[in-house]
């Protein structure tokens, strides 16, 4: 099953990070009546090699590519595959999200198995690689490259924060810039499942299932509807959303109404944004720099 060998995929390639400290003073209140909280996921559930995701962000290069192809099995025809294969990767990948911004979404996020058969069939057609064309490969593609280019590692103290608010009856949910292997990698490096953890499966809101993502205020907008599909009573100002980046994780939710917590307990994915106008006055509810602070600031 394609799903069970990218989670041994994601354990084998995976090596424990630890988080590069930040000067951040914390800034912890208590916060009443919170009926959820929703996460970032790379930067603050998880520590992120290159500090955010997307398929237009971070260093991905021909190195990454090359490894990606002998994890999947694929043969590489001609010496200068991998350079080529950069260059048809970071073309395909405009491609899309110039398709997704003619449909008037400002910022899309395709799905990235869809840009590798496009890429790995290019590649073919140019006889830079051989491979078979099954549906699991582009999968697996996927999560090569992806654990190559941004290698992630649980957070200290995400595990025990989750299962804290679990046994609380704190209903939990994510708000991620996301592909479909982030939900894998979750429950691959926690050895738990989403459920195990606290998790609502309706209130997991990932970017490539929606074609947007942040800081786009309407990928948010979006979200607000699972939550009152999922408890009409649940008000915007009942969600604490914890992210690590003041401009795509803490202006969307503050300017629908959420309580906001930056967090800035790793040097790699803060991002105070200082110089965006719309985060130069912005000021979140809370600044921590230990997930467990958390704890400190809801009343259970």
């Amino acid at each position: 099953m394609i799903q069970n060998r990218l989670h041994k995929r994601f354990v084998e390639l995976s090596t424990p990070l630890d988080c590069i400290p930040t000067d951040t003073v914390p800034l912890i209140q208590v916060l009443g009546n919170i009926k959820l909280i929703a996460y970032d996921f790379y930067g603050t559930l998880f520590i992120s090699g290159v500090g955010d995701i997307g398929i237009d962000d971070g260093n991905p290069d021909s190195g990454s590519l090359s490894g990606a192809f002998a994890g999947c099995g694929i043969h590489i025809l001609q010496k200068s595959a991998a350079t080529e294969g950069f260059i048809i990767y970071n073309r395909i990948v405009s491609e899309h999200i110039n398709r997704l911004k003619e449909k008037g979404i400002s910022y899309p996020e395709p799905d990235i198995r869809e840009v590798w058969k496009q890429v790995l069939n290019e590649m073919s057609e140019q006889k830079l690689i051989s491979y078979e064309p099954d549906g699991a490969i582009y999968d697996l593609m996927s999560v090569e490259f992806e654990a190559r280019m941004n290698p992630v590692w649980p957070m200290p103290g995400a595990i025990e924060t989750l299962l804290a608010f679990r046994q609380a009856g704190i209903t939990q949910g994510i708000i991620s810039n996301s592909q479909f292997y982030t939900p894998i990698a979750l429950e691959a490096l926690t050895g738990l499942s989403l459920k195990e953890l606290g998790f609502a499966d309706t209130l997991l809101h990932w970017s490539f299932e929606e074609n947007m993502k942040k800081p786009g205020v309407d990928f948010y907008k979006r979200y607000l509807k699972k939550v009152a599909g999922f408890d009409p009573s649940i008000s915007p100002d009942q969600i604490l959303y914890i992210g690590n980046d003041m401009l795509k994780d803490i202006w969307p939710a503050h300017t629908l109404g959420m309580k906001t917590a930056l967090f800035a307990g790793d040097k790699r994915s803060l991002k105070w944004r200082k110089e965006d106008e719309r985060c130069k006055d912005l000021k979140p509810d809370l600044v921590v720099t230990s997930l467990d602070q958390i704890r400190s600031a809801v009343i259970l």
